[in-house]
């Protein structure tokens, strides 16, 4: 049996692109600029959403970022109400703590 090395066989058959070239009629005058205004055409199509997609990728960014500001804030105010809450309890024990003629009397 005769081997042959992959890489052989690959240069004898040729890549898969001179394959197409081959296989392909040469293209008339009217074809290629048809072809080539369809391309443009999908360029500027792939250009626009090229540009959408950055400027939502942008707005998203921005979101983000106003979303952490807010829960930052947030978070924030939620410290400041817990201590307020904690010292009022701790002063409602205290007055609860004291007897009912000190607290009758305010001593």
């Amino acid at each position: 049996m005769y081997r042959m090395s992959v890489h052989h066989q690959l240069e004898r058959r040729g890549s898969p692109r001179a394959r197409k070239s081959r296989q392909r009629s040469p293209h008339s005058g009217e074809d290629a600029a048809r072809e080539a205004l369809e391309l443009q055409a999908r360029v500027e199509d792939l250009s626009y959403r090229l540009g959408r997609s950055e400027a939502r990728a942008e707005l998203t960014e921005r979101a983000e970022s106003t979303v952490r500001e807010a829960l930052e804030r947030e978070r924030e105010r939620a410290d400041r109400l817990e201590a307020e809450a904690r010292q009022l309890r701790e002063a409602a024990l205290e007055a609860s703590r004291r007897g009912f003629w000190s607290r009758l009397f305010g001593s």
